[in-house]
């Protein structure tokens, strides 16, 4: 898959759904790339006010040591995804 050029921009940016992207931060995906992931769901493209009113439904996380190997043994991945998980839509 990598050997092909793909650009799933427009897919992404037409998610409906509230979006979580967790990484970590020793990964082979650059936190740059999850930036950009995170701001075609609509996320980091304004402050969210005091009051949170503009909080945007993507949240993004990255997770400090981690990779695609042990992101999921981590304790920090459950207290990251938890509250959105638990989140009321």
């Amino acid at each position: 898959m990598l050997r092909r050029d793909y650009d799933w921009s427009d897919e992404v940016r037409r998610l409906g759904a509230p979006t979580m992207l967790i990484f970590g931060d020793s990964d082979s995906v650059r936190p740059a790339h999850a930036v950009e992931f995170f701001e075609l769901l609509g996320g980091g493209k304004e402050d969210a006010g005091w009051d949170g009113s503009k909080m945007p439904r993507a949240k993004l996380a990255i997770l400090p040591g981690v990779t695609h190997y042990n992101i999921f043994a981590s304790p920090s991945i459950v207290q990251t995804a938890a509250p959105f998980i638990d989140a009321p839509l």
